[in-house]
């Protein structure tokens, strides 16, 4: 009986053993982390999803701060169109008009018609747009070397409006881009298209557009003029015609010759706060001219 409990005994310490070390404070264990070599290696991930890329995981080098916007923030990132401004854009009546870089060492005036209302903000080149949806923007667009308005396949015209960093590409690249009709007439395209765009929970809106393009004289740049609704309302609500209105409308008023280049310095907003006129940031620099008004006494 004695041998028995102790026996007993023995083994119920050695149940308890594990607890006991579980009670013991450890010293903290390095979270494992995959090597990114393999993975990019194979094509399955970018080096900058470790942070530095040289494979430490991100545990020797900490990432790099990024800077964001205010635009940024919420979520929806600004779309890249190509335009460079000069100057800002205005409204007269229903005539939106827009000084422009365009390739050539050239500064272009464009304008066009449109009932809709200039939109204001950073998040906007040239456009006018209604809280309905409807929206006709401008994009600025290399041509393949060697090509025309009139050479280029109509497919060429999808691919330029309808990719990530577009109008549309706030949430993922539109999808099912298709060309309805396609026009040539006095110098100018008109392209029908209609697509699938993304809302910020992932669900699907059917959209239909005209797009609308001329070539400046002296440039090998392509000015396109994107006017469409969701297709909802494209024959309901008279989107389709005031779509194909501001379209048609598209003109060059003139060039002039510049030094400046189709770059996002040459830009006028280049380095100032996208946001209300109250809101400042470092990126505005310092005011020089109470400086001026200090000299001056």
């Amino acid at each position: 009986p004695g041998s028995a409990g102790h026996r007993s005994t023995s083994m119920a310490l050695l149940l308890l053993l594990p607890l006991a070390a579980s009670l013991v404070p450890q010293p903290m264990r390095r979270r494992a982390v995959l090597s990114a070599p393999p993975l990019v290696a194979a094509g399955l991930l970018s080096p900058l999803a470790f942070g530095c890329g040289c494979g430490c995981g991100g545990l020797i080098h900490p990432p790099s701060a990024l800077a964001i916007s205010a635009t940024t923030m919420t979520g929806k990132t600004r779309p890249d169109l190509g335009v460079v401004l000069v100057d800002s854009v205005t409204q007269q009546g229903q005539t939106l008009s827009a000084d422009l870089v365009v390739a050539g060492g050239l500064i272009c005036s464009v304008a066009f018609d449109s009932k809709w209302k200039l939109a204001e903000g950073g998040y906007y080149d040239v456009e006018a747009n209604t809280r309905d949806g409807e929206a006709a923007f401008l994009q600025r667009v290399a041509l393949p070397k060697g090509s025309t308005l009139d050479s280029l396949p109509a497919k060429w015209f999808t691919s330029a409006v309808l990719g990530v960093d577009g109008r549309y590409g706030a949430y993922g690249a539109p999808v099912d881009g298709k060309v309805i009709a396609d026009v040539t007439s006095s110098g100018k395209r008109l392209v029908d298209i209609s697509f699938t765009s993304l809302s910020p929970g992932g669900a699907e809106s059917s959209r239909k557009a005209v797009v609308s393009a001329v070539q400046p004289a002296g440039s090998t740049d392509a000015l396109l003029l994107v006017a469409g609704a969701s297709a909802a309302r494209w024959k309901k609500s008279g989107a389709e015609a005031d779509a194909r209105a501001a379209a048609q409308s598209l003109r060059v008023v003139g060039t002039r010759k510049t030094a400046l280049a189709p770059e996002a310095p040459s830009d006028y907003r280049f380095g100032k706060t996208t946001g209300p006129s109250s809101m400042k940031s470092r990126n505005d620099g310092p005011d020089y001219s109470k400086y001026a008004a200090d000299d001056a006494d």
